[in-house]
C-alpha cells in the first residue's frame, strides 16, 4: 500500500483561468491531432500538457491536492477541446470521471492511487465482464475488459465483475475492482474510423488478487447520495450522470467546432453548375442558424441539469425517479440532436465534404463513432421513463 501522506488542496481554481489554460493548450492539440489519429492514441505528450495546466485534478478529492470542480466547469474545458479534437476531449473527460469515482471509494484506495504520486491516473472498463472469485480479504479477478479509453496513459484501471451469490445474498453483486498495471496487461487491438485516437484498447487480467478496500458495490447512478454517506457535495452527485457526461456533452464543442468551419468554408464557397455563393444559398444559412439554436438549446439544458442536482444536493433532498430519468435522457439524447446537423453539412459540402482532409471530415468520422456509443442511445432510458409513469 502505498504512503497515507495527505496532499495539501489548492484553492479553489477559477474557471475562467481553468478556461483559459485549457484554450491556451489548443494549438499543442491541434498540431498533435493527425499523429495520435495515427497512433491511435492521444500522444504521451499532451496528456502530459493538460497534467501541467493541472486540469486532470478537476474531479480529483481535495485531501490529494484536487480541485473537486463543478461538473459544469470541467465539461465546459472538455468543450473546449472537443471543437478541435473530439478524442483528445473524450480522453480527458474519461480520465477525469476515473476520479470521480475513486473519490467514493475507500480513502485507503485512494491512498494507493495517490498517496506517492498524486497526479496518477485511472482507466475503466465497468461493464461487469470479469470472472470474480471471493478469497480471503478480498477476490480474485480475470478477464478482458474492453473499451478502456485512454489506458496507455494509466498506472490503474477500475474494471467490473459479478460476485457470485452465498448463504448471505442469493443474487449476484455488481462490484467494481481497482487494479494497479501490474496487474494487467493492454492488448492494442482498437482501430476504428472515428475516435482513433482514444486508445479505448482492451485489458487483460488474469487471477489478480484485489483487496476488499479497493473494490465498490454502485448504486444504480442515477439518484443523489444523502448526506448520511459522508461524502462531499461533488461525490454525492449521481455517478452514472456524471460518468456519462464525459461521453456526451462533448457533442456541444464538437457541434460548434463544425459550425465554425461549416461557416468558414462557406464564406468563401461557390457553389457547383453556377448557382452561385453559398453564402447566398438559403440551404447553408439554415443549417448555420438552426445549429447555433440547437448548440445553445442543448448546453442551457446540461446546465440547468447540473445546476437542479446541485440545489438538491446542496439542501439533501431527494431526486424524484421520474425526474432523474427524465434527465439521464435528455443526456443520452444530446449527441443525437446534434450530430444530424452535421450530417447535414457534410451533404451540403458535396465533393468538398468527402475528401480526407475536407473541413469536417475527420470530426464528423469522430461524431459518427460517438454516437454508436450505448451510452448515448436514449432508447433504453426512454422505456424507463414510460415505465416509470404506467406505475399505478
Amino acid at each position: 500500500m502505498a504512503s497515507s501522506t495527505v496532499h495539501a488542496a489548492p484553492d479553489r481554481a477559477d474557471p475562467q483561468q481553468l478556461l483559459d489554460a485549457a484554450r491556451a493548450l489548443v494549438p499543442h492539440i491541434i498540431a498533435a491531432r493527425d499523429e495520435a489519429n495515427r497512433r491511435a492514441d492521444v500522444l504521451p505528450q499532451t496528456v502530459a500538457a493538460i497534467q501541467a495546466a493541472g486540469l486532470l485534478r478537476a474531479f480529483q478529492p481535495a485531501r490529494w491536492g484536487g480541485l473537486e470542480l463543478d461538473p459544469r466547469h470541467l465539461y465546459d474545458l472538455q468543450n473546449v477541446f472537443a471543437e478541435h479534437c473530439l478524442s483528445t476531449a473524450w480522453v480527458f473527460g474519461v480520465l477525469s470521471v476515473q476520479s470521480f469515482m475513486l473519490g467514493r471509494m475507500d480513502p485507503l484506495a485512494q491512498s494507493d492511487v495517490w498517496g506517492d504520486d498524486p497526479d496518477t491516473l485511472v482507466s475503466s472498463s465497468f461493464a461487469p465482464v470479469g470472472r470474480v472469485t471471493p478469497a480471503e480479504g478480498g477476490y480474485r479477478i480475470s478477464g478482458r475488459f474492453t473499451f478502456s479509453s485512454g489506458s496507455s496513459h494509466a498506472r490503474w484501471a477500475v474494471v467490473g465483475g459479478m460476485v457470485p451469490p452465498d448463504d448471505a445474498r442469493p443474487a449476484p453483486q455488481m462490484r467494481l475492482f481497482l487494479v494497479p498495471m501490474a496487474d494487467y496487461r493492454i492488448d492494442r487491438v482498437w482501430d476504428t474510423f472515428g475516435l482513433r485516437a482514444t486508445g479505448s484498447n482492451d485489458l487483460l487480467i488474469e487471477d489478480a488478487f484485489v483487496p476488499a478496500y479497493r473494490t465498490y458495490v454502485p448504486d444504480s447512478g442515477l439518484l443523489p447520495l444523502p448526506a448520511t454517506s459522508g461524502l462531499s457535495a461533488l461525490y454525492r452527485l449521481p455517478w452514472l450522470y456524471v460518468f456519462a457526461s464525459s461521453i456526451s456533452s462533448l457533442a456541444i464543442g464538437a457541434a460548434r467546432g463544425a459550425l465554425a468551419a461549416f461557416t468558414a468554408s462557406t464564406r468563401e464557397r461557390q457553389g457547383a453548375f453556377g448557382s452561385g455563393a453559398s453564402r447566398d444559398n438559403p440551404r447553408f444559412l439554415s443549417i448555420i442558424g438552426r445549429a447555433r439554436v440547437e448548440i445553445d438549446t442543448v448546453e442551457r439544458q446540461f446546465h440547468a441539469n447540473y445546476a437542479r442536482l446541485a440545489d438538491l444536493v446542496a439542501r439533501n433532498e431527494a431526486l424524484p425517479m421520474d425526474e432523474a430519468l427524465l434527465y439521464r435522457a435528455e443526456l443520452t439524447g444530446f449527441m443525437r440532436r446534434l450530430v444530424p446537423l452535421v450530417d447535414e453539412m457534410m451533404l451540403l459540402l458535396g465533393g468538398r465534404g468527402i475528401q480526407r482532409d475536407g473541413p469536417l471530415t475527420q470530426l464528423w468520422l469522430d461524431l459518427s463513432a460517438a454516437r454508436a456509443h450505448a451510452g448515448n442511445d436514449p432508447a433504453a432510458v426512454h422505456a424507463q421513463m414510460a415505465g416509470e409513469m404506467l406505475k399505478p
